[in-house]
């Protein structure tokens, strides 16, 4: 199964492990998410209003859940798949 993320590759990124998937959920800036990802602040600031990130769209593999169905178990409920407790 395949998803699309967004990827993104700032200046020199390549120092600090990007490009990677960009992940702000809303509560943090781009930049904010950049520095907590390690990307150093420094830079950016250096760079001030010519600081320009790469981004682009990607499809990646997603692994399928292979947990085994006992693990799927919410509380109470029990494994009744395939035998016939009457």
């Amino acid at each position: 199964m395949k998803r699309k993320v967004l990827m993104i590759d700032p200046p020199s990124g390549w120092r600090y492990g990007f490009p990677k998937e960009l992940t702000v959920d809303g509560t943090q800036t781009v930049t904010e998410w950049l520095v907590d990802n390690g990307y150093p602040k420094l830079l950016i600031e250096k760079l001030g209003k010519h600081f320009y990130c790469r981004h682009w769209e990607e499809e990646v593999d997603v692994e399928e859940d292979k947990t085994s169905s006992y693990d799927k178990l919410g509380p109470g409920e029990a494994y009744t798949e395939g035998y016939d407790f009457t």
